[in-house]
């Protein structure tokens, strides 16, 4: 049996490729997995001025902030800075398993913190500052890349 190759067939053929290709990405999408980097990301979407209010606070201290990569350690400094309360978070953002380290601010005490490079893996890391001081919020982001 011998096909003819007129403009019909050309014309089937190119339709069953096309609609073979489009199940073909309706499958792979399907397939990925899709990570939100917040799950709760509409109300932090709709509170975000105030976020943007206390990184503003946060600039004469910004400016003073010393971090350093040691030999085994991460230096944290922040002269001036007294929280009342307030917390550091270590975000690893390309981590599907969120392993972020949240450590807390010692009340009343100048912020000065050593942290040991052997509990984090090598990557990059986004640290988020907040802290509280005399009813005034604060807060600072930085990427870091932690080496070994």
């Amino acid at each position: 049996m011998k096909i003819k190759w007129n403009w019909g067939t050309k014309l089937t053929i190119a339709i069953i490729l096309f609609m073979g290709f489009i199940l073909t990405l309706v499958y792979l999408t399907t397939k990925n997995n899709i990570i939100l980097v917040e799950k709760d990301y509409y109300p932090k979407g709709l509170a975000y001025q105030q976020r943007i209010n206390s990184m503003r606070n946060a600039e004469p201290f910004r400016s003073k902030m010393e971090l350093k990569q040691q030999a085994n350690q991460i230096l944290l400094k922040i002269p001036g800075a007294y929280p009342d309360s307030g917390s550091i978070t270590f975000y690893r953002p390309n981590q599907e398993k969120r392993l972020d380290k949240i450590i807390p601010f010692e009340q009343g005490k100048e912020i000065e913190k050593h942290f040991d490079k052997s509990s984090f893996l090598k990557g990059i890391y986004v640290l988020k500052m907040e802290w509280w001081e005399k009813g005034k919020s604060y807060y600072i982001e930085e990427k870091i890349f932690i080496n070994k």
